[in-house]
């Protein structure tokens, strides 16, 4: 590779680390201060609630000190300012650092034998911060993005094909906080180009001898053994921060866990599917969550069914047929909101429409489909056509997260993925629900499919459930 011991402009990069340093620490520090206002917040909450009642809630100076140690908790978890951390694992770390700090804080005074406090208040405190703390942080952190003042610039070492990937997912999520501003590849036909609007500068040694930033992203996992460990161990000297993208791809990757043998380095893969503890949580989440939710909606789901009922004759639930989890059939149910006969509206159309059959063959979808009612169409766009399937849920043929039901004609396309995609029941959303929707080719979708059920975690599910609702109430990709 011709790859030597990188040497840097000392000076100049001393006095950018400092500069970059100095922008990370008080990112760090705003973000630090709206975890501790939402604390504060809570405790104000709680003592609005239960002063009126005669409840005695737990004092100020004592829940300003247990903030304290959750802040520095939080602080070692890497959560200040939190570059390159993806929303479950923020959630984990939200929800782990706050259920430790609430147990220690209830555990510390049964030994001092002081309860004297309120341990009702002190839940309740506690259970606040857990639902304000983050929505809190994202709100806060949305206005730094806005201002252009989070995050910092790194260097990208390759630019092929995992490059374009890597650069586009973080300029369309700019929490993680990491801003490619230079690419670097050894092909010389790449000099001089772009990818996604990130400038390829030169050959791979020009970002070692003069280095624009403190961070380097390795994106050339397809290079052999020898030339790849030259790579890494010549861009980590010249960086502080490094990062490697292994060739592990189609491999698990959300429970991957480092491991040192000796002088060799191994990665742990947990198979999550195979947690008895973590399927049964999830199950418990489906039973509440589906539950409540029809007991909360039930109101909206007697207008919408007659809302269908006064457009059009016809039943108010379709039973579309799809497969389940070990490829059983059952009934999809879902609000109608086409036409009664729709079917035979279909096949008259396929055979008369070349484009539209393309189209359907490709997605077994149409944009403008014909087929569908006025109040189908906002049915659709609002995905509340959707919300009988709750009753899948309860009775345990669906998840309220899974992969999306498919019909028997879609599982050739799985090819082998419908061995994976059979270990788990379908949901009401899905990771392609959150990430495209409609506007996905049909290999996007099977892709996602296959991402969240080898990547499946409960912290995964709460995640797309949050966005979930973004996403319906932007109406982005629903037709």
């Amino acid at each position: 590779m011709g790859l030597h011991a990188p040497i840097a402009p000392t000076a100049r990069r001393s006095q950018r680390s400092t500069t970059l340093a100095q922008r990370g620490a008080s990112q760090g520090l705003v973000l630090l201060l709206s975890d501790l206002g939402s604390g504060v917040l809570a405790f104000f909450a709680v003592g609005l609630l239960l002063t009126p009642l005669g409840l005695p809630i737990t004092r100020l100076e004592t829940t300003l000190i247990w903030l304290g140690v959750w802040l520095v908790w939080r602080f070692y978890q890497g959560l200040y300012p939190g570059y390159g951390k993806s929303p479950q694992t923020e959630l984990r770390l939200h929800t782990i650092s706050t259920v430790q700090v609430v147990l220690v804080q209830l555990a510390a005074a049964l030994a001092l034998g002081r309860w004297t406090v309120s341990v009702g208040g002190v839940l309740l405190v506690w259970l606040l911060i857990l639902l304000l703390a983050l929505p809190l942080r994202y709100a806060v952190r949305a206005l730094m993005i806005r201002a252009g003042n989070y995050g910092r610039p790194i260097t990208v070492i390759g630019a092929g094909h995992t490059a374009h990937l890597m650069i586009a997912h973080l300029q369309a999520n700019p929490g993680y906080g990491l801003h490619p501003i230079a690419a670097y590849d050894d092909n010389p036909a790449l000099h001089g180009k772009s990818v996604h609007g990130v400038p390829v500068r030169g050959p791979i040694e020009l970002a070692l001898t003069d280095p624009l930033t403190e961070q380097a992203l390795i994106s050339i996992p397809g290079a052999r053994a020898e030339v790849q460990r030259t790579i890494v161990n010549n861009v980590y000297a010249a960086f502080p921060i490094t990062w490697i993208i292994p060739d592990l791809f189609g491999v698990p990757n959300q429970a991957l866990a480092p491991h040192s043998i000796g002088t060799v380095a191994s990665l742990e893969i947990r198979n999550n599917l195979r947690s008895r503890r973590a399927r049964s949580l999830k199950r418990g989440m489906d039973i509440f969550a589906s539950s409540f939710g029809t007991l909360l909606v039930s109101p909206l789901l007697l207008l919408i069914a007659l809302a269908i009922r006064l457009e059009s004759p016809g039943p108010v639930v379709y039973r579309a047929r799809r497969l389940g989890k070990d490829g059983q059939p059952f009934d999809c149910l879902k609000f109608r909101t086409m036409h009664q006969d729709a079917d035979a509206k279909l096949r008259d159309m396929l055979a008369t429409d070349s484009e539209l059959c393309a189209e359907f063959a490709a997605t077994h979808k149409l944009r403008n489909d014909p087929r569908v009612t006025r109040v189908g169409q906002f049915l659709r766009k609002t995905s509340l056509d959707e919300f009988p399937q709750l009753y899948n849920v309860i009775i345990g043929e669906m998840s309220l997260v899974g992969p999306r039901p498919i019909v028997d004609a879609e599982v050739e396309k799985y090819d082998a993925i419908y061995h994976t995609y059979k270990q788990v029941l379908p949901g009401m959303t899905g990771y392609w629900q959150v990430n495209g929707r409609s506007d996905t080719s049909y290999a996007e979708r099977v892709a996602m499919d296959n991402f969240y059920i080898t990547n499946w975690t409960p912290w995964l599910d709460l995640v797309i459930m949050v966005q979930t609702v973004r996403v319906v109430v932007m109406g982005r990709g629903a037709y």
